[in-house]
């Protein structure tokens, strides 16, 4: 794949194509923004052009025809190390780092990295979902982060600095990937076989998208579709745990499957889910102007018929919409730790209705 197919991530290249040429590649970089913009796409291109054998003197450019360009692309390079959190896991298991109890630091990350490069070239590991590291699995890391081998190159992929933790971000470059903008999901969506029936338009799918590809496959499902509608009117009424609709959050949630930790992944959406319509509110009442290939037309126009008289006192507003936001992301630290379902969602919607509505306790 060609660099100019990587979407809306140009500063980033032209950021690494400086620092290879300055010879000042660093050793840890952190890749942080929303999932599903093309982050590990973006590692793996690195990755190939720093492993290709033939243009060497061109920064970045692989020729995609030498053996190490092809194994590359392949995955099965062996100077290449790639991690990631397994399907049904809730995190990434210290095993990937240090091997198992058998094979303790003869097998992993942390023994693979330190080996000589088989080529003569780097080793580079990709960690990709690095937001599901726990303290183990970074303290096996530490060695690693703070005495990398020679010609190694780590890259921990995430969605925000504040899910990583600190021993991880302070020993690494931060490289920020911004949302795709609406028209280059659509464009995604339009040239490739992503999505095999087309219940919901690309293009309603690419507006409600939030800049991420993987929010609009998970919204083709028609449910998934309507949920978020639902959940936008619930809201919008300032009193989202009427109708039952904790009952409907959790429904929703356990209809991603049977394993826990699809099931609260499916809560972590629901919870992004309610941000992007925070978010729209602050827009609409304080009438910033946007970039309109960023906005939902649909939900833009629904909080502008709910909310159409200005507030009273506009600073009031905002403050209880930023508390309800910050609401959101505690809901979702709490999923990540584990809390129970139940009295987590119903705590979450009640809450999310008194500060909407100013108050501090159910009867205020």
């Amino acid at each position: 794949m060609p660099w100019n197919e990587i979407l809306n991530h140009q500063s980033a290249f032209e950021r690494f194509q400086r620092t290879i040429e300055r010879n000042r590649l660093a050793s840890t970089y952190l890749f942080v923004g929303p999932p599903g913009i093309g982050k590990r796409t973006f590692a793996l291109k690195l990755a190939l052009a720093l492993l290709c054998e033939t243009n060497s003197e061109s920064p970045l450019m692989p020729c995609n025809q030498c053996q190490g360009c092809k194994q590359a692309l392949a995955e099965t390079h062996p100077d290449l190390i790639l991690v990631s959190r397994p399907a049904k896991k809730s995190i990434i298991p210290l095993e990937a780092f240090i091997g198992d109890k058998e094979h303790r630091r003869q097998e992993g990350l942390c023994h693979a990295i330190g080996l000589k490069p088989f080529r003569g070239g780097r080793k580079i590991a990709i960690i990709d979902d690095a937001d599901y590291l726990n303290q183990e699995g970074a303290n096996s890391l530490l060695k690693t982060l703070e005495e990398p081998p020679p010609m190694s190159l780590l890259i921990l992929i995430g969605t925000s600095e504040q899910r990583q933790l600190s021993t991880i971000v302070s020993r690494s470059q931060i490289v920020r990937f911004d949302p795709l903008s609406q028209s280059q999901v659509l464009e995604i969506l339009n040239s490739k076989p992503i999505i095999e029936q087309e219940t919901i338009s690309f293009v309603d799918l690419a507006n409600a998208s939030a800049g991420s590809l993987s929010t609009a496959i998970l919204l083709s499902d028609p449910d998934c579709f309507e949920f978020r509608r639902r959940l936008f009117q619930q809201l919008a009424s300032r009193d989202p745990g009427q109708n039952e609709f904790t009952k409907t959050i959790i429904d929703f949630a356990e209809s991603a499957g049977k394993e826990n930790s699809l099931r609260r992944e499916r809560l972590i959406l629901v919870a992004d889910f309610a941000i992007t319509f925070y978010r729209q509110w602050i827009l609409t009442i304080t009438k910033a102007q946007v970039d309109t290939d960023r906005v939902d037309p649909q939900l833009a126009a629904m909080i502008e018929n709910e909310f159409s008289d200005p507030p009273e006192d506009i600073n009031q507003t905002l403050d209880q919409i930023a508390q309800c936001i910050e609401r959101c992301t505690e809901m979702q630290r709490q999923v990540r730790a584990n809390a129970g379902f139940g009295n987590l969602v119903d705590s979450w919607v009640r809450e999310l209705g008194w500060i909407s509505r100013g108050s501090v306790t159910p009867n205020s």
